[in-house]
């Protein structure tokens, strides 16, 4: 038996504890209570595979790329782009590609562009039709997926802010964080898990 004063085994045919003394014959023995098993968080519906999500992430790049062209013509962004060509590929002087004639006014326009191209542009894409009512980029209402949080219900602007950027670390990692989304059990990439996020039929 155990002493239940020093927990430690001690002979159950003698009245003390070899080890402390107690007295082990009148100490009420407090029973020891099993910890309770976490349950597991129950479905919340069905999730969405890499398939389907593959299928809905093509369809958005080729409508984000649209949004790009117009945003290039109207807010003018193809200088930047050129100018980032003709600087390091042609090797031009930046004197001849910008009115200032200064590295830093070539760097800002470059800056501008590809930031407004590859960040801004995709960001407000995916956090601003995933955070909406429909809860889905048209590339996900095409297949008939929905972003959640983890309690099935709708996603704010911040939480699909963050599963937009934590997409770059799932990309870093040679990819492995979507290639998570077709191993777990509810279907999550790292940035899903990242986000708090689960994506549904």
């Amino acid at each position: 038996m155990f002493c239940p004063k020093c927990g430690k085994e001690t002979d159950a045919s003698g009245k003390f504890c070899q080890w402390c003394g107690a007295d082990i014959a009148t100490m009420p023995v407090n029973p020891v209570v099993a910890p309770e098993e976490e349950e597991e968080a129950p479905d919340i519906g069905v999730y969405a595979g890499l398939g389907r999500r593959l299928i809905a992430f093509i369809v958005d790049i080729i409508l984000i790329l649209i949004f790009d062209l117009v945003a290039m013509t109207v807010l003018g962004l193809t200088r930047g782009i050129q100018n980032a060509y003709f600087f390091y590929v042609q090797h031009v002087p930046v004197d001849q590609l910008t009115n200032e004639g200064t590295m830093g006014a070539l760097l800002g326009s470059i800056i501008a562009s590809y930031g407004m191209l590859l960040i801004v542009i995709p960001w407000l894409y995916y956090a601003g039709f995933e955070s909406s009512k429909s809860q889905a980029t048209p590339g996900k209402l095409l297949t008939h997926i929905v972003v959640t949080d983890m309690l099935g219900n709708k996603p704010t602007f911040a939480r699909v802010t963050l599963r937009h950027f934590a997409k770059f670390i799932s990309a870093l990692i040679i990819f492995i964080g979507f290639l998570m989304i077709g191993l777990t059990q509810k279907r999550q990439g790292l940035h899903d898990r990242i986000s708090g996020s689960l994506v549904l039929l």
